[in-house]
């Protein structure tokens, strides 16, 4: 007997299911104790997560609501649906922010006493709900006003603390645009003269972004087990805002069965680098093919925990540093491949002067190191090392940010606490554990493939000793 929210359970032994196999380790169902207590603190975990979304606005990335059901192949039903920005409304019972502390709290000392003497092949998923219990518990307690330093922060919330970066590289990619970007004037001048010369004209945006997005695609459905079936398509719609229209690009399945779908302003800016970014990373090889991985799990298995994915968690940390990692494991993980690619989709297509192409290599690198500029001011104004001023300025030199930016536009590029954290390091994490891990490309797309289906972990991605513990039934 075991207790789990103060709650005394009894594992469930069931010998008509059928053996199970995590990685190397072959089980039978029915000599399991544990996994009826697991899914109970699972969804214990899934209903406090609910229940915090009111008070914690765009928590919820992912939730994927329906039965739960053991299947042998990928079939989705006309009454299954995944609705990536769900509406919670009343659906759950209320909790205030104190009783989701103290709830998890409880929750975490049962589940720490639970692995004392839980079997080797549950260990993963134990320590998984452990550290996002944590990140549940620590989040609620900042609603309620409790204060932390930065990296006491996003070392509870994403398991990862980014050391301070190198500030030199900085000025050494900023030199280097400096004398190798074309362009008249300062480097920011040069910067600024260089961006507009790969911004997308108006009347190409929307055949670009459909032959980038329907090339990725390809890629993913050619290199990992997805259902195969799912097909991008785009429409364009206007909101009453006149500055605002969007291009939703969905996929479906069927286009009757699961639904997925990010909206685009076609007003903004598009430059190349930012409609690779976006194609790849909000939809295939990134999310969309990580929860479409994680929807299979959780169907196949039935951990509730599966079925969700909040902002404020290690999975969000996996999930956007793989989101902005996965797209160049379409081009080998080759820069050369990745330009050639841009030349070829978008250069062309949207009519860009292609002299251009060459800078792309310097120019991804400084997007790369820009990120981390951000990263900096982050930690710097959290920790009130900085004012705001001295944040703004640090950002109008080093991390891109228009000259004639505001604080407001400083306060909204940091307002998501350590959004940096789990983008840019995450991502640079992520491909230090790939190279490490993998000697070739399809390694890595198979690897990429476990890790979204995976109890992963943060902590042991960043030291390279994750093994991910891969289901198959049978």
């Amino acid at each position: 007997m075991y207790r789990c929210g103060g709650k005394v359970v009894r594992p469930i032994r069931n010998a008509r299911y059928p053996r199970t196999v995590y990685g190397n380790q072959v089980r039978n169902k029915g000599d399991i104790m544990s996994e009826s207590v697991l899914n109970m603190f699972a969804q214990q975990y899934i209903d406090m997560i609910l229940c915090k979304s009111r008070y914690d606005v765009g928590d919820i990335q992912w939730f994927t609501e329906g039965p739960f059901w053991r299947r042998t192949s990928m079939k989705f039903s006309r009454e299954y649906r995944i609705l990536p920005d769900y509406e919670i409304g009343d659906l759950k019972h209320g909790l205030t922010l104190e009783n989701i502390v103290d709830r998890s709290e409880t929750l975490l000392r049962e589940l720490k006493d639970y692995e004392e003497t839980s079997p080797l092949c549950e260990k993963q998923r134990i320590e998984y709900l452990i550290c996002h219990m944590r990140s549940l518990w620590f989040r609620s307690k900042m609603l309620l006003g409790e204060k932390s330093s930065f990296d006491q922060m996003t070392s509870a919330l994403y398991n990862l603390v980014a050391p301070v970066y190198d500030y030199s590289l900085f000025q050494q990619i900023k030199t280097e645009l400096d004398e190798n970007l074309p362009g008249q004037g300062n480097v920011l001048n040069s910067i600024e003269q260089f961006r507009e010369g790969i911004t997308i004209p108006a009347d190409k945006l929307l055949n670009v972004l459909r032959d980038v997005t329907e090339a990725f695609h390809r890629h993913a459905i050619q290199n990992m087990h997805l259902t195969g079936n799912s097909m991008p398509r785009i429409r364009v719609r206007a909101l009453p805002d006149p500055n605002m229209v969007f291009l939703s690009i969905l996929f479906a399945y069927d286009y009757d069965h699961i639904q997925y779908e990010r909206n685009f302003n076609l007003k903004y800016n598009w430059t190349v680098d930012k409609v690779m970014e976006y194609t790849g990373h909000e939809m295939e090889p990134g999310h969309l093919t990580y929860y479409e991985k994680r929807t299979q799990c959780f169907i196949d298995t039935g951990w509730p925990e599966m079925a969700e994915v909040s902002l404020y968690s290690p999975s969000s940390a996996f999930t956007e540093g793989s989101a902005r990692y996965a797209p160049d494991l379409c081009f080998a993980s080759s820069m050369e491949r990745k330009v050639e690619f841009e030349k070829e989709y978008i250069f062309k297509k949207a009519g860009l002067d292609d002299r251009l192409v060459e800078y792309m290599p310097l120019w991804h690198r400084f997007m790369e190191v820009s990120g981390y500029a951000f990263l900096e001011a982050s930690r710097k104004v959290w920790d009130k090392l900085w004012t705001e001023e001295q944040g703004l300025q640090f950002l109008k030199e080093y991390g891109f940010m228009e000259q004639t930016a505001t604080i407001e536009q400083l306060k909204a590029a940091i307002s998501d606490p350590g959004h940096f954290v789990c983008h840019d390091y995450a991502r640079d994490t992520i491909r230090r554990y790939f190279e490490s891990t993998c000697s070739s490309i399809e390694e890595k797309w198979a690897l990429y493939e476990n890790l979204c289906s995976s109890h992963m972990s943060m902590t042991e991605i960043q030291s390279g000793i994750f093994k991910p513990d891969v289901y198959m039934w049978r």
